[in-house]
């Protein structure tokens, strides 16, 4: 399996505290690779350098073989790596189809000052809604998002990336604040997703982590302390007795 998105030795501290003290993973194409680790494991940290919102102090990212260690945020998407829910602002009065309209208008290089030009531009809101469709929100086009629930945004953000049409998507603990039923309904999502895209989640919902991933990687301090498969994180001892627990023994 080639690695589409390799990350290679990161470093980042802030003064004393080292958020990223050698972290390696490597994401295939189609692959969906979650990221487990207690709080302040580095976890964010690790998925904030990997979308270029912070840089490292060193080591390396490759994206599809290119170096993008030092390339800004607002650069990645177009070279095929979108984060979702810090991808775009919701425009909470405007419609789901609009939003993801606009999102494509951004992808395409259109100002935002073409808004109205846009809103009735069937090249931006067909498409627009395709991607809705993907996530399950076909029926709620026309809903203004300020009419959507928690786990309704969550699919509305995946719609946003999906826009961005990227290779690789970072999903960033989407079932955070979510019941069992929202959970449920995202991980069915995710699960639609597998194959058509690399993945990589940061998840603390071990149920969705254990449903969905085809690898794990385990971040301790930092570090990558262990990659494997599922029933390789799950049966090794050391992260069973610092994290997992023994309800996922």
């Amino acid at each position: 399996m080639s690695a589409q998105l390799s990350i290679r030795d990161l470093h980042k501290a802030f003064g004393a505290v080292k958020a990223t003290n050698g972290a390696s993973l490597e994401l295939a194409k189609g692959e969906l690779h979650a990221i487990i680790g207690p709080n302040g494991a580095g976890k964010s940290t690790l998925i904030a350098q990997i979308a270029g919102e912070i840089f490292p102090d060193s080591g390396q990212i490759h994206l599809d073989d290119q170096d993008i260690t030092r390339v800004p945020a607002w650069q990645r998407p177009r070279l095929g790596l979108a984060r979702a829910f810090q991808v775009s602002q919701l425009y909470t009065e405007f419609t789901l189809q609009e939003n993801v309209a606009l999102a494509i208008a951004a992808r395409e290089g259109k100002a935002f000052g073409m808004w109205r030009p846009l809103s009735r531009d069937t090249r931006l809101l067909e498409p627009a809604l395709g991607y809705l469709q993907q996530v399950g929100l076909g029926p709620r086009a026309q809903d203004p998002v300020n009419e959507l629930s928690h786990g309704e945004r969550r699919q509305l953000e995946i719609a946003l990336a999906l826009a961005q049409e990227a290779s690789v998507l970072l999903l960033d603990e989407p079932m955070a604040g979510m019941g069992a039923d929202e959970s449920a309904r995202m991980t069915e999502l995710l699960h639609s997703l597998k194959g058509r895209y690399a993945i990589l989640l940061v998840e603390h919902d071990m149920d969705a982590v254990f449903a969905l991933a085809d690898r794990i990687t385990v971040l301790v301090y930092g570090q990558t302390v262990l990659t494997g498969s599922v029933e390789q994180v799950r049966n090794d001892p050391q992260v069973r007795a610092a994290y997992l627990g023994e309800e996922h023994a």
